[in-house]
Order: C-alpha cells, then sequence, then structure tokens
C-alpha cells in the first residue's frame, strides 16, 4: 500500500514537471515568435521609409512619416539614424542630432531615471552616437547622482564634451571620478578649438591626469599656438608633466625657446637627456647639433643612439657624425657615429 503511494507521488510530480517545462517551452516559443514578427515589422517600416530620411538627411524635406505613432516606428527610425550617424558628416549630422532630439527626449529621459543600469547605459550611447543637446540638463544632473557609475559618467563627459558644454571646466572640477589618461583624452578629442582653449585657461584648476591628457592631445592635434603653454610646463615639478610636454612638442615639431633643451640635455634623469635629443631632431632647433654632441657621449646607450639618428635631421648632419667618428675621443660616441653613419647611407641621406 505504501509503496503504491509512493509511485502514485512520483507520477504526480513527473506530470507536474512535465507541465511546467511544457509551459516554459510554449512561453519561448511564443516569444521567439512574437520577436520574429517584431523584427520583420521593424525592417518592413525600416525599407518604407528609408527615402524619406534620406530626404530628411540630405535634402532638407521634412515629412509627417518622421513622427512615429509606435514603439516599432520609434526603434526602425532609431535604427536608420543609427546607421546614418556613422557615415554621415556636417549639416547632415546636425540634422540627425535635431530630430533625435525631437523624437527621442521624452523615452530617453524616462529610461536614464530608471535603476536598470544597462538600460541607462545603451540610451546614453545612443545619446553620444546622436549628439544629442535636450538632455545636457538632465546628463549634468546624474553627474551628481551618488548612482551614476563611472562608466555612465565617462560617456555622459563624452556627450557633453560633442555639445561643446560651457560647463564643462567647472565638471572636471567637482566631479569626482577616476577616469584614466587615456579616457579624458577620448572626451578632449570632442572638442573644437574654442571649447579646448577654454578648458587649456583653468589647466591648473584640474586632477593630473586631465593635465597630462590636455598635454598630450595637444601633441596629438599638433596644436602649434600652444607651444609656449607646453614648454611653461617644462619647469613643473612633476617629472611626469615634463617628459609628456617635451614628448609634445616634439609631436608639434616646433620649439621657440631652445634654452630649454639644453636644460634637459644636463638633467640627473636619463629619460629627459633622452626626450631632449628626440625633441632636437624633431624641431632642429638653432643650437641643437651643439648640445646632440654632447648627448652622444652620455652614458645611456638609449640617449647615445637618440642623438646619433638626431644628427640626420641636419643639413649638415651627417658631415658632423663623420667629425665625431674620426675625432672624438669617446670610443662609445665613435662607434654609435659609425653606426648611424651606415644607417643614413643605407636610408639615402644626401646631404
Amino acid at each position: 500500500m505504501m509503496l503504491s503511494q509512493e509511485i502514485l507521488l512520483l507520477v504526480w510530480m513527473a506530470i507536474a514537471l512535465l507541465s511546467a517545462l511544457t509551459g516554459m517551452f510554449l512561453y519561448l516559443v511564443i516569444k521567439k515568435a512574437f520577436e520574429i514578427s517584431q523584427e520583420k515589422e521593424i525592417k518592413n517600416y525600416m525599407e518604407q521609409i528609408h527615402k524619406t530620411v534620406y530626404a530628411y538627411l540630405y535634402q532638407q524635406q521634412n515629412s509627417r512619416h518622421l513622427v512615429p505613432d509606435s514603439s516599432i516606428k520609434y526603434i526602425a527610425i532609431e535604427r536608420l539614424l543609427t546607421e546614418y550617424s556613422t557615415v554621415i558628416e556636417g549639416d547632415g549630422k546636425e540634422r540627425i542630432s535635431q530630430l533625435a532630439d525631437e523624437l527621442f527626449h521624452d523615452r530617453y529621459k524616462v529610461v536614464l531615471h530608471q535603476n536598470k543600469w544597462s538600460s541607462r547605459m545603451n540610451v546614453l550611447y545612443k545619446i553620444d552616437g546622436f549628439r544629442m543637446r535636450a538632455l545636457s540638463e538632465v546628463l549634468k544632473q546624474m553627474l551628481s547622482d551618488e548612482k551614476t557609475t563611472k562608466e555612465e559618467k565617462l560617456i555622459i563627459f563624452r556627450c557633453l564634451s560633442n555639445n561643446q558644454d560651457d560647463a564643462l571646466s567647472e565638471l572636471f572640477q567637482s566631479v569626482a571620478v577616476p577616469l584614466s589618461v587615456l579616457e579624458y583624452r577620448s572626451i578632449l578629442n570632442r572638442m573644437n578649438e574654442k571649447t579646448f582653449i577654454r578648458i587649456v585657461d583653468d589647466y591648473l584648476l584640474y586632477p593630473d591626469r586631465l593635465k597630462l591628457a590636455i598635454i598630450d592631445m595637444i601633441g596629438i592635434q599638433k596644436k602649434l599656438d600652444f607651444v609656449l603653454f607646453l614648454e611653461s610646463q617644462l619647469s613643473d615639478e612633476s617629472f611626469e608633466i615634463r617628459i609628456r610636454s617635451m614628448k609634445a612638442i616634439g609631436e608639434v615639431g616646433y620649439l621657440s625657446d631652445s634654452d630649454v633643451v639644453e636644460q634637459f640635455a644636463r638633467s640627473d634623469q636619463w629619460e629627459e637627456r633622452l626626450m631632449a635629443a628626440k625633441v632636437i631632431g624633431k624641431t632642429r632647433v638653432v643650437n641643437g647639433l651643439d648640445v646632440l654632441d654632447t648627448l652622444i657621449r652620455d652614458s645611456s646607450w638609449m640617449v647615445r643612439a637618440q642623438a646619433a639618428k638626431a644628427f640626420l635631421s641636419y643639413t649638415d648632419g651627417l658631415e658632423r657624425l663623420y667629425d665625431i667618428r674620426f675625432t672624438s675621443d669617446d670610443t662609445f660616441a665613435r662607434d654609435m657615429a659609425s653606426e648611424w653613419i651606415e644607417r643614413g647611407i643605407d636610408d639615402g641621406y644626401s646631404y
């Protein structure tokens, strides 16, 4: 009797489990079918309005079809604008921003106030891609919200940089966020010249990583107008700032004060002497060859090699290397000069 009851219980448990699995299977099948159907509707609507969106962006033709009245249509227009935003520039880019502000402002604002992190991040990426301006104040409020993560703050700063927001300098000072130099550079890279100048004006008020990023961007973008600013940083107490400033000067390719090179060439740290040799080679400062005569005798092999290479950037540099090769009393300098004379000849230097 007891055995039959146990068997009956097992049967009922098996039936219940099978029913649950069947229910889950049917739910997944129905959900998948719904998603397929929805995706088909989205693609169909994208095909219907593709020419309308094109006409809006390139021919400035407005249409009532660009005012969606359903979620399907919102998603379709959003996808089309996303596709265009990756390839279009100029006025078309600005029209994408304007349309995105009009269509998605309210929907995105709701999502940004939700607790779901992934949803907020997804919307922030879209705001960034569309370069939307209408939500700037909401984004600034998020920067001061404790629940806003570092990843969100980074994208928010990028969005505000896209918009050349006047509050950026103040926000850099007031918002505590541990961004890397590379992340700061990704923000600065979106600024126009006017905004970048405002940021540089408040340079001393920023955290060290932002200072380094500013210096890097001047070199990367070869901003000649900021050479004097870079030269002013060469006396900074921070070794990293001095080195990066000198590197940026080399990337710009111009130096207004050749005396700073001599100071670096006399540094106790070989990294600064190395950088002096590199900058001389890239800027061809007036007194550069005389400084290189000293650096090619340096105790560091890397400094000697860089100095020898830098000689070849001057018209009479190869001749100076020959002089060192045959007249110098420094064995290491003679050897290095010989090596780079051969390299210069092989590479086609004919000064």
